[in-house]
């Protein structure tokens, strides 16, 4: 009888211990999941945030300010983008904003006036600054742009991705046009996304 207590004893103390292990184990399953859901819903919200931004924010408009101060600036306010076009193309002019490509020419001239943007970049995206959405704009949407005191609307017309090499898209012309150079995504090194717009 006094073994049979025993055995009994031990079993017990063993059931507990596979309770205590199983108990353990279901904990760290439990944690590791919410951990993945977590990290899976911030890749989520980043991703899509550039949309949620769009989709949310009120449409930009060049205002008063901007052009009693004679700035160059570019509004599209359909992927909300409302930035300073700054004089150079440089890593540190593309942080901070868009850039003008200075072969290029400027708003009524008669020339094609070329501006470079990053794409969009999770860790550094500030959503008004990039152009991070360019790829949504079509046929008929607008980009207006101040400079010198002036306010000028140009009308998207095409849109083409080329390779970084290619020469047509820094192709200086003899006609008022708007031309918007970004990487084709975030993670691409080769291929530009080129979006030309004409006078309104």
């Amino acid at each position: 009888m006094r073994m049979g207590k025993k055995a009994e004893r031990a079993g017990a103390k063993g059931s507990k211990k596979r309770d205590l292990g199983n108990t353990k184990k279901g904990g760290v399953r439990i944690a590791l999941g919410a951990i993945l859901l977590v990290c899976g819903l911030a890749l989520l919200v980043t991703l899509a945030y550039p949309k949620i931004y769009a989709a949310v924010s009120p449409a930009p408009a060049i205002n008063k300010i901007i052009l009693e101060q004679g700035h160059f600036w570019v509004v599209i306010p359909k992927i909300r983008v409302d930035s300073p076009v700054l004089p150079t193309v440089t890593a540190d002019s593309l942080r901070r904003g868009v850039a003008h490509v200075p072969e290029s020419g400027f708003p009524g001239e008669g020339k094609n006036v070329i501006i470079v943007g990053h794409n969009y970049d999770p860790a550094n995206w500030v959503p008004q600054t990039t152009f991070g959405l360019l790829s949504e704009l079509e046929d008929g949407d607008e980009v207006l742009v101040a400079y010198r005191g002036r306010a000028y609307t140009y009308v998207v017309k095409t849109k083409e991705t080329l390779g970084e090499d290619d020469p047509e898209l820094y192709e200086l012309t003899d006609d008022e046009r708007l031309t918007l150079l970004t990487c084709e995504n975030y993670e691409s090194k080769t291929k530009r996304l080129k979006v030309v717009a004409m006078p309104k």
